[in-house]
């Protein structure tokens, strides 16, 4: 289940990251949103919500479903202009799913 921290604070990338537009699924509680996938490293990723879509609270966050990579259990660090920046609430479970995906396309964190 997602948790959440203060908003306030800026959002700052912490380890190296790569820039993909890949889509993915938001599960909430009782539904799911589509959004789009900005950005990835081994501590967490960037989502950016489509146009139009409803807002929800980040409480209802159960895990962000990603095409092509897998599902994870994630904790919400910010919400800016319709991004979300999520940190892996296992990043232990979540490393094999993002060294398969990473050595398969040939891109690494940078």
């Amino acid at each position: 289940m997602a948790t959440i921290c203060s908003y306030s604070q800026p959002a700052i990338a912490t380890a190296p990251r790569l820039r993909l537009d890949l889509p993915c699924v938001i599960n909430l509680t009782d539904t799911q949103v589509e959004a789009q996938l900005c950005n990835i490293s081994y501590q967490g990723f960037a989502v950016r919500l489509l146009e139009g879509q409803d807002p929800f609270e980040l409480a209802q966050m159960q895990s962000v479903t990603i095409t092509g990579i897998g599902e994870f259990a994630v904790t919400a660090r910010w919400r800016r202009d319709g991004k979300i920046g999520l940190a892996f609430l296992s990043k232990r479970g979540a490393r094999p799913l993002l060294d398969a995906y990473f050595a398969r396309t040939g891109e690494y964190p940078i």
